[in-house]
C-alpha cells in the first residue's frame, strides 16, 4: 500500500509492465475513488505518462485533494482500439 501525506501535492503513479510497444502514445486516465467502490464516468481525470507509469496529481489545490485518513483505489484506464483496459484497484493511504 502507498501512502502519502495530506499535505502533500505529489503525482501517483502506477507502473504499467505488460502493454503494447507504443504504450505512451495511448491515452490514459486516472480514477481515486473511496476504498471498496468502482469508478464513475466523472471519476476518470486525464492522466499522463511518466516512462511506463500512468501518473496522476494529487494533493492541496489539485482536482484531486484527499481526505487525511482515508484509503482509496486507484484505477488505471487505457484507451487503445478496440481494447480499453482498465487496471486497479490499487490501494492509497492519505496519511
Amino acid at each position: 500500500m502507498l501512502t502519502i501525506p495530506s499535505l502533500s501535492t505529489e503525482y501517483v503513479k502506477v507502473p504499467i509492465v505488460d502493454g503494447p510497444a507504443n504504450l505512451t502514445s495511448l491515452t490514459v486516465q486516472m480514477a481515486i475513488v473511496a476504498q471498496g467502490q468502482d469508478p464513475v464516468s466523472g471519476d476518470w481525470k486525464s492522466a499522463s505518462w511518466v516512462g511506463t507509469s500512468a501518473a496522476v496529481l494529487i494533493g492541496p489545490a489539485t482536482a484531486l485533494p484527499l481526505v487525511k485518513g482515508t484509503t482509496y483505489g486507484v484505477w488505471v484506464k487505457i484507451t487503445s482500439s478496440p481494447e480499453i483496459p482498465v487496471l486497479g484497484p490499487f490501494d492509497l493511504h492519505i496519511s
